[in-house]
């Protein structure tokens, strides 16, 4: 390849997008298949999140995709020591200038992919073709046009069901190993962790099960219960000042900062693995402990599985209600640690029915199937049929886009519609499995 000064890394991106389908050789001689580049990361990070590749073997990875103009640039830039590129599954550079693994910071290697042994020309001919690279050839583009909308929504209907009875059938798998409050410990906790935190709040969970939380709160008056929680939460994440190295005054800090000191046999997380770049004030990790600590407070009096599934009982209402909080003192009016907000909502309607749709419901009716109660489980499929739809999100969007072009795409108007077009992503687009995907396959050849 010439003019190698001209480039620059917008353009390997516009290359890489393009290259879904063609195999290559690592620099260490592995074969590799692009099966899906990702989704460009508009934060900060890796460059492409979601990608999967498959290896000689076929075996499918799946992570993110960091670019470089030199395989060198991997250490220049510092990512070696940065634990928000551990997911990396592979660089992919113009020039190898290493000849070697590129190291990550938990102590793995990942290989490297030079795109110059496999492009010839002058960049502005790289540059043309590239751009051809990006028609595009989805069978199924803008298929509202030709299947009509009363179909989309039809299919949409029947991925969303799909997508509701595969996460019933996670949650089973936890239910018969006699894990069923652990589970739905868990999954809020994920949901509560946003995307960009949501992996870390999963590992919290786990480093602090329900049976230790239930051991170290039962019998406690509420408004100790939920101090003894929010301490737990926060040391544990590594988030409280004195963990941070910053110094916050005042009494919430000072009581938080005591009751973690009688917990010292909890292993920590470290502060630098969560991620706090462009999180706006609502999501920051610390703002949504301690709604996690109100509101497993709330429900373990009664205890969080009981608890849960008496909500779902009394409908949507009752069931958002359940979960909507918002705080007086000091968490009133911060949303970290001497940060303040004027937001008093710890979780609003909005995160209140994502929780709902994406955790409580399905693991209503995984509990409903398995304890034989089928009024609960058809109870809990008939919200979920009928929730109204949920805020959009970059999938939702993109997914809107190529079926329905710059068109609003009206079907799309209940929650479980949403869900099937994430559905429709994660099962076909993402492996290119167009040829099994329900829409592609109503459209005319």
């Amino acid at each position: 390849m010439k003019d190698k000064g001209q480039v620059s890394e917008r353009l390997i991106a516009q290359i890489w997008k393009g290259l879904a389908g063609e195999r290559f050789l690592t620099s260490d001689g592995r074969e590799v298949d692009v099966v899906y580049p990702g989704r460009k990361n508009t934060d900060h990070g890796p460059d492409f999140q979601d990608a999967i590749i498959a290896t000689g073997s076929g075996e499918l990875i799946t992570g993110d995709i960091e670019l470089h103009i030199r395989a060198s640039d991997w250490r220049a830039h510092g990512h070696h020591r940065d634990p928000r590129y551990n997911g990396v599954i592979l660089q992919v550079a113009l020039w190898d200038d290493e000849q070697a693994l590129a190291m990550l910071e938990d102590g793995k290697a990942m290989p490297t992919l030079a795109l110059s042994q496999w492009l010839t020309g002058s960049v502005e001919e790289i540059r043309h073709w590239a751009s051809r690279r990006q028609v595009p050839t989805e069978p199924c583009r803008q298929a509202a046009e030709c299947l009509g909308d009363a179909v989309m929504g039809s299919l949409l209907d029947e991925a969303g069901e799909q997508r509701f009875r595969l996460k019933a059938a996670l949650f089973g798998q936890g239910i018969r190993e006699g894990e069923a409050e652990q589970a739905l410990y868990q999954g809020i906790m994920r949901a509560l962790g946003y995307a960009k935190n949501k992996e870390r709040f999963q590992e919290l969970a786990s480093r602090l099960p329900m049976s230790v939380i239930q051991g170290l709160v039962r019998g406690q008056p509420w408004q100790r219960g939920c101090l003894i929680l929010r301490a737990l939460f926060l040391g544990t994440a590594g988030l409280l000042p004195s963990q941070r190295g910053v110094r916050v005054d005042g009494e919430e800090v000072a009581e938080l900062e005591q009751h973690w000191r009688c917990f010292d046999a909890v292993a920590m997380m470290s502060h630098s693995q969560w991620h706090l770049f462009r999180v706006r004030p609502e999501n920051h990790p610390t703002r949504r402990l301690i709604a996690a600590s109100y509101l497993l407070s709330s429900f373990l009096p009664a205890g969080l599985l009981l608890s849960v599934l008496e909500l779902v009982k009394g409908g949507q209402r009752r069931l958002e209600a359940g979960f909507m909080l918002s705080a007086r003192g000091y968490w009133g009016e911060h949303f970290d640690f001497g940060c303040r907000t004027r937001n008093p909502n710890l979780i609003g309607r909005g995160r209140a029915r994502d929780v709902i749709v994406n955790i409580v419901l399905p693991f209503a009716f995984a509990w409903a199937q398995f304890n034989s109660q089928p009024e609960l489980g058809e109870h809990a499929l008939e919200l979920y049929r009928s929730y109204p739809k949920l805020a959009e999100n970059e999938i939702t969007r993109e997914m809107a886009v190529l079926l329905w072009g710059g068109n609003s795409p009206k079907p799309v108007n209940s929650a479980q519609r949403q869900q099937g077009l994430l559905h429709l992503f994660h099962s076909f687009c993402r492996q290119r499995k167009c040829a099994h995907c329900p829409i592609a396959m109503l459209i005319p050849a």
